[in-house]
């Protein structure tokens, strides 16, 4: 009973099924709107930047900087907008994804890029005076914040379908000797999430995936002692080539791709 219905989306997408050969060119979002949150700087920033580059209309959420980043997206010819939103409060969360997808008409893609570190343990230490507060606040900016995004999004991007990126974690993935216990978890489960939604989402064109980033130079990981020889590429991460894996992802480019944590760390696991 489901296929004619996805048929009907990917016609209305231009990803028709009956294609053999992937879309040509450079990833492109023209014609689309993005929301991105965490987009006041790092990681965030780089994705809102690369969309509106890319063609798109991007709103940007976060409790800080949205608005140098949405003046930066005016710049380049494409409508923002800048929403100062808690992602741990859910109503703030709906209210703020209802308003621009009301205003913009559509909504096409959301990237959940919100995150905050918490406290990383020295090596060894252990996680015996880890209190309940400040893993609380881990969880619900990093997960809570996530699910409430995806939740919102969800109403909209099933008018049409679109493309759900999650921001994940190496940490997650590994364990991360570099990264709180609270953090782990919670990038953990963005992953196992993620892959929920694109199971859910497949019935109605959206697409979900996640990205684990690496070591990424961003304010969240300045400070924190490097281990040598992390990744063979022989550099960190910088914030615009998890924004590249992003735009990858968002685009037509990866109409196929569904369900996976792309790993973007310079050859960790080569290491």
């Amino acid at each position: 009973m489901l296929q004619p219905a996805r048929e009907e989306i990917n016609r209305m997408n231009g990803q028709v099924p009956t294609r053999t050969t992937p879309p040509s060119g450079f990833p492109t979002l023209a014609g689309t709107v993005v929301l991105v949150t965490g987009a006041g700087g790092g990681i965030g920033r780089a994705v809102a930047i690369a969309c509106a580059e890319a063609g798109a209309d991007v709103a940007v959420l976060d409790l800080g900087g949205g608005e140098r980043t949405a003046a930066e997206i005016a710049t380049l010819g494409r409508r923002s907008w800048a929403l100062a939103t808690d992602v741990a409060s859910r109503a703030a969360v709906h209210e703020a994804v209802n308003r621009v997808a009301r205003e913009a008409g559509r909504l096409d893609g959301l990237v959940s890029a919100a995150g905050i570190a918490g406290r990383t343990p020295a090596l060894g230490e252990g996680m015996d005076d880890f209190g309940e507060q400040e893993i609380d606040e881990v969880i619900a900016v990093n997960l809570k914040g996530t699910l409430w995004c995806i939740q919102a999004a969800l109403p909209h991007l099933r008018c049409r379908g679109g493309s759900i990126v999650t921001i994940g974690s190496l940490a997650g993935r590994v364990g991360g000797s570099l990264s709180g216990p609270h953090y782990v978890a919670t990038k953990g489960a963005i992953h196992a999430l993620t892959k929920w939604v694109a199971r859910y989402g497949a019935a109605y064109g959206i697409r979900a995936n996640a990205i684990a980033p690496g070591l990424i130079d961003t304010a969240m990981t300045r400070g924190l002692t490097r281990p040598p020889g992390l990744t063979p590429i022989g550099r960190e991460g910088v914030p615009e080539d998890v924004a590249q894996a992003a735009l990858y992802l968002l685009s037509r480019q990866s109409n196929f791709v569904t369900g996976i944590v792309l790993d973007v760390n310079g050859g960790f696991y080569a290491a």
